[in-house]
This record gives structure tokens, sequence and C-alpha cells, in this order.
């Protein structure tokens, strides 16, 4: 597989937002979806990839690391590193990891280990508590390399082409019957 895959990322969520924006894929509308429940902010950017649809109804997440904030809507080059395993309520819900491509102060970060440990466990704490006091289940399954976040996003352009005009309940009630194994209630 190839060593670089560079994305047109979507923002939805700037970094130090606790408004969380939801993208309809209907009306092409970000709209405030709800305010996080706790004190928690989001430690990066999180926007997704409009050809891309992940086993949980919506576009392929995507969190995007950068010195800035960049606002809802905006479209932002992102060159991926790797990807987060994770399950939310039930459904798998992964996130790409990537950074912005158009800085040079990233230029040398290639992969998830330029992150640095530390960071890596800033991004798994913040996804494994952002829902606590909602009373949700998120189950952060690990970290992987490049190869890993390719193939997710070969799979989600795919479910996407394919099943990308249903109604998300439609295709999490088709997904669950096709594929049981992305869906652990």
């Amino acid at each position: 597989m190839s060593n670089l895959l560079e994305l047109k990322v979507t923002i939805e969520i700037p970094k130090g937002s606790n408004i969380k924006y939801e993208y309809d894929r209907k009306t092409g509308q970000i709209s405030v979806d709800r305010i996080l429940y706790g004190s928690e902010v989001y430690p990066h950017n999180y926007g997704f990839i409009k050809e891309a649809l992940d086993w949980d109804g919506d576009e392929l997440d995507c969190l995007v690391v950068a010195n800035q904030a960049f606002q809802p809507g905006v479209i932002v080059p992102v060159r991926i590193l790797g990807m987060m395993g994770m399950v939310d309520s039930g459904e798998t819900d992964n996130k790409l990891i990537g950074v912005i491509a158009c800085d040079k102060r990233f230029e040398n970060i290639r992969s998830l280990k330029d992150l640095g440990a530390h960071s890596l466990k800033e991004i798994k704490g913040f996804f494994e508590t952002y829902k606590l006091l909602q009373n949700k289940k998120v189950v952060v399954k690990g970290f992987k390399e490049l190869d890993s976040a390719i193939h997710e996003y070969k799979n989600c352009v795919s479910l996407m082409n394919q099943y990308g005009s249903l109604p998300k309940d439609e295709f999490i009630a088709k997904m669950k019957k096709m594929y049981p194994e992305k869906y652990m209630e």
C-alpha cells in the first residue's frame, strides 16, 4: 500500500470546542447537535470525509491535528497518519487521524508515532470520557498505522457508493444483518 494518503476533510468541530455539531447528508448542512455534558473540549479539530460512509451511518470521522482551530464547514487538506478503532454505543465508529497538510510545521509528521505517546493518550482519554455523563458506553480499541487507515477509508468509500442514499436507520439495520461483528450491543 501507499505510504501517503491526503484527503479533504470537512471540519465539524473546532479544536477547543465543547459544541457537538452534526453534518446532515440529506440537507448538506452542519447544525448544533448538543453541548458536551461535561467540561471536556475537543483536543483537535474534528471533521468528516464526505465520500466515505462509516458503520455508524455517518460520514467517516477524522481528527485533524493543527495549531489552528478551524470553523465548521471549512474544508482542509489532511495527511492521514493512522486511525483509532472505536465502538460507540455498540456501533463501530472509527476515527482517522491526520495532520494539516498545508502547514510546514507538520511536514515531518508522517506517522502516529511522530505525534508522540502523550498526544495519543490525550486523544484516547478524550474519547473514553466525553460521553460518561450521558451514560453512553465508548470503547477505544487502540491505534493502527496508515495501512489500516487506508483500508478503512477504501471500505467506507465503497459503503458510501453502495448505500449512501439509504436513510441512516435503514443503513444500520441492513449492516447489522450483513456485518454483525461491526455492532456489539
